[in-house]
């Protein structure tokens, strides 16, 4: 009886298995996050082409690191792979039967060669966490893939840009994976990486976080909280408030959806264990 009893984790299993529909192309449940990150991936597309960039525009930047010529071809490779992430955020958008938004945006002063780069490499930073944050906020594979691959372009952009703006892009003393938004911080004002606030002008509303809940960011991973979720991760590790909230004593932290990840080890276990009570009582 009692291999019985344990063994009826597995019906519901396969119950729910079978009743999921995996989405094989971006919907209407994906659409609000996708065209959010079309907007952000639109601000950057549109700041790179507003500054004017040739070898004199560069000639002023203190011993660079490589031929000036292949620094410009850089540069302006950046405004190309920009304005391929728009291009491929605005077709999913289209696919899940979007709106595309009509925005104006504000941009950072450019004052010399240096301010560009290091608006760049914020907006850039900027990018890479909150894209790490979307693939959360979709559910088919297709639109969290694009989320995934956009997240690893601006990060390798943004250590392009921050090895020639810093000497230590990378500290020793690091507690935590790279930094990562929600849409509701990347909405707040401020300066520096993460809040985008200032330049968006109230463009796009940032998507609801999935289950009706919150999102938490921490150090490794993050949570989600509220209504319709199953929290298991250990709250001592969180470095954000809910709802996107930065808590007074942490900056934004990694964003990885490390949630789902302990929620699979904690229930494939449990269905191993029935699986080998049976196997046992056979």
């Amino acid at each position: 009886m009692e291999s019985f009893n344990s063994f009826q984790l597995l019906p519901t299993a396969a119950m729910a298995s079978a009743t999921y529909m995996c989405p094989v192309s971006p919907g209407s449940n994906d659409a609000p996050a996708i065209m959010f990150g079309y907007t952000l991936q639109s601000l950057l597309s549109s700041y790179y082409a507003s500054v004017p960039v040739n070898e004199s525009f560069y000639s002023t930047l203190p011993s660079p690191t490589m031929p000036m010529t292949d620094f410009l071809a850089n540069t302006e490779g950046l405004a190309v792979q920009a304005k391929l992430g728009e291009q491929g955020l605005l077709e999913a958008g289209m696919a899940a039967g979007a709106m595309k938004p009509n925005c104006h945006f504000s941009y950072p002063p450019v004052t010399d060669a240096k301010s560009h780069l290091m608006n760049a490499y914020t907006l850039e930073a900027t990018m890479c966490g909150v894209f790490i944050g979307l693939a959360d906020y979709v559910q088919s594979p297709q639109a969290a893939f694009l989320m995934a691959r956009l997240a690893a372009e601006h990060g390798i952009h943004a250590s392009y840009i921050g090895s020639h703006m810093k000497p230590v892009v990378f500290p020793t003393n690091s507690t935590s994976l790279t930094p990562a938004f929600t849409p509701e911080m990347v909405s707040m004002t401020g300066m520096g990486v993460g809040p985008l606030g200032d330049y968006l002008n109230n463009c796009v509303a940032p998507p609801v976080a999935p289950c009706g809940g919150s999102v938490e960011v921490g150090m490794m991973g993050a949570m989600l909280n509220g209504q319709g979720s199953t929290n298991v991760m250990n709250n001592s590790s969180s470095a954000m408030g809910t709802g996107g909230v930065p808590s007074p004593t942490a900056m934004p932290q990694a964003f990885n959806g490390d949630a789902v990840l302990v929620q699979a080890r904690v229930l494939v276990p449990a269905v191993l264990a029935a699986l080998t009570t049976l196997v046992v009582s056979l």
